[in-house]
């Protein structure tokens, strides 16, 4: 954006050039301290090489100029001036940027001594070490850093020209050229970090704006109908519903933007330091180190995963489950996780509650509901777990659950007996990064996580809750008859009994990866196991390997999202060429792409990224024992 001259780009102008000169009084005092706690420095180490009262001089007057300048940052904080009084603040700050540079360059050119070199290149050094910190904490006002770095290094290259030595008219040039580098990299920097702050601003300005619309459309509901003021209610509802879902897709889209390409790094990384966990030349600090790295990549692949959750862009693989036997197979995983404070009861649907979702993520739900109720409970309390089944359908007032369609849901019920939630707390529950514990407690993306994955899953959530009496969180999710059940089990291929490949020839893979890295990986850990491999950097380029291959292959691994030619347009090729190939999807990042429910398919299943080469090999192992003949 670039700014223009009416009244109102003015003003955003000096709101900016205001929250410019806050940052830099906001800074943290040690930046201030850096100063004298670098001049002691200077004294100690140049103490048998110097002038002992220059030294005391320097270091005092150090101390002296750092004083009044966090006195001055003091009474900032103390005062908030206004915007219209920024730039005087402004020129305050630039005086005590000068002022402690032109004190450094002075310590500079007077310790300056040509007779010990040594003492030179230290001294020239620590300035233009301070000068490039300089460029970091005053890069969002130049003004400050102009003043800093020009009265640092003006007197040191002044000494150094005076010197009737080629040498050191050689450093003073460079050095010249070193503070003229710092200053481009400072204009270049506040440019962006400006520019960052001003379009902060016009999106308040905006919103602004919209918060007065809504005011005077609120107060014009106030003076009709009550039936026209329930309508207005409605469309507000929507308009905050929008405005949500457009912040959720921004989120989503964040996060489906770096998934896919960060979950291939993560692969390749996992992929290697389990070969490097099974060297047995490693030595002990190694295998520590090569641990630390496992659980790192475990920690940034479950964050990936839970992004992807709270912008719903996971990549869900949807099976035929029974809540009541998901919830029950995790009874003693959620024994461990509330600990024995907390008095849990779990109560079943009478009958099957069949529904399609994945079950890895439908597991992630009842874990994180349950870890929030235990730490709404810091002192111990009652959870109930329960599965019904229910029709949210017209009551006699509406409908007895506003948002929810009608018909048959399973529901998951967790309540706690917990501190509870007020309106405030409850309208922001979902939101990412929003939490009420303690720092470092939690994430924030717990609740938004369970919010993006039941919304990806077709369901809903309804909160019930209130201060001091705790919380109630019920999940609908579309349930599913027993009669789609036997149609969802029966398989479009026939499938006789697991056999492995034949002996006398091992398994021939086509491997069709865009990620160079991350295809070298699945290439060693595959001809480890002693497959044939045909490797392809694209869709197009394996179509073009399996039509020039005359021999058989027995499985392709394809990633789902690749430039030229993605998975699923590459099996549907080799699925009519070759009707018999088994197929390995892997992807990081679900997007629009689409596949087959890999239940329904017997030889085609699906790979998560980030995974391990056991994983991998896993997967492989299970589609190589699957003999497929067509219908």
């Amino acid at each position: 954006m670039v700014p223009g001259n009416s009244a109102a780009d003015q003003v955003t102008e000096a709101a900016v050039r205001a929250e410019q000169i806050r940052t830099l009084y906001r800074q943290s005092a040690w930046v201030f301290l850096v100063n004298p706690i670098n001049a002691a420095i200077l004294s100690l180490v140049l103490w048998g090489a110097a002038s002992h009262p220059m030294l005391l001089w320097s270091t005092g007057a150090m101390g002296a100029i750092t004083a009044a300048r966090l006195l001055l940052r003091w009474r900032y904080l103390r005062v908030a001036p206004p915007v219209e009084r920024a730039r005087i603040w402004g020129r305050r700050f630039v005086a005590g940027t000068t002022l402690i540079g032109l004190t450094w360059g002075l310590i500079a050119a007077l310790l300056c001594n040509h007779h010990n070199p040594a003492v030179q290149l230290f001294v020239i050094f620590l300035v233009g070490g301070m000068v490039a910190g300089a460029s970091g904490t005053l890069a969002f006002y130049v003004p400050a850093f102009l003043g800093f770095a020009s009265a640092a290094l003006l007197p040191i290259v002044t000494r150094l020209a005076l010197e009737d030595d080629s040498l050191r008219m050689s450093m003073a040039a460079l050095t010249l050229l070193y503070g003229a580098t710092l200053i481009l990299v400072a204009f270049n920097t506040q440019r962006s970090l400006t520019e960052s702050i001003r379009l902060r601003f016009v999106n308040e300005q905006l919103l602004q704006r919209l918060s007065g619309a809504q005011i005077l459309l609120e107060e014009a509901n106030r003076t009709l109908e009550d039936r026209v003021a329930e309508r207005g209610a409605a469309l507000e509802r929507q308009g905050r519903a929008l405005h949500d879902a457009q912040r959720m897709e921004s989120v989503g889209l964040l996060a489906g933007g770096v998934a896919h390409d960060f979950n291939n790094l993560l692969t390749v990384i996992m992929a290697n330091v389990d070969l490097l966990g099974v060297d047995r030349s490693l030595g002990p600090s190694a295998k520590v180190a090569v641990s630390e790295i496992q659980e790192v990549a475990s920690s940034a692949a479950a964050l990936v995963s839970q992004l992807l959750a709270v912008g719903r862009r996971q990549m869900l693989v949807p099976k035929l489950l029974d809540l009541n036997l998901v919830v029950g197979g995790m009874r003693a995983l959620l024994g461990r996780l509330i600990g024995d404070q907390v008095d849990m009861t779990m109560t079943f649907c009478p009958k099957r509650l069949l529904v399609e979702a994945d079950l890895r993520q439908i597991e992630r739900v009842i874990i994180n509901l349950t870890t929030n109720a235990r730490d709404a409970m810091p002192n111990g309390g009652r959870l109930t777990i329960e599965t019904h089944d229910e029709d949210p359908g017209p009551g006699d007032q509406g409908s007895k659950r506003p948002g929810i369609r009608s018909g048959p849901y399973a529901v998951l019920t967790v309540r706690d007996s917990g501190v509870g939630m007020n309106n405030e707390t409850k309208r922001q529950a979902f939101d990412p990064f929003f939490t009420t514990k303690a720092v470092g407690k939690g994430t924030g993306l717990g609740l938004a996580t369970v919010y993006g994955i039941v919304d990806q899953s077709g369901g809903h959530i309804v909160v019930e809750s209130q201060p001091g009496q705790g919380s109630r969180f019920s999940i609908y999710l579309p349930r599913s008859s027993d009669d789609t059940a036997r149609d969802t089990n029966e398989s479009t291929w026939s499938e006789t009994a697991a056999v492995t490949p034949p002996a006398d020839r091992p398994a021939t893979i086509l491997v069709a990866e865009d990620h160079a890295s991350l295809r070298g990986s699945l290439v060693r850990v595959l001809s480890d196991l002693g497959h044939e491999l045909l490797v392809a950097a694209d869709g197009a380029q394996a179509l073009e390997m399996s039509r020039r291959h005359a021999g058989a292959i027995d499985l392709v691994i394809t990633d789902v999202v690749m430039a030229n030619m993605g998975g699923p347009e590459l099996v549907g090729h080799l699925g009519r060429e070759r009707p018999l190939l088994r197929v390995l999807f892997t992807s990081g990042y679900s997007g629009d792409e689409v596949l087959p429910a890999t239940d329904k398919l017997h030889g085609i299943d699906f790979l998560r990224k980030p995974f391990t080469p056991q994983e991998l090999t896993e997967k492989v192992t299970g589609l190589l024992a699957v003999v497929r003949t067509p219908p």
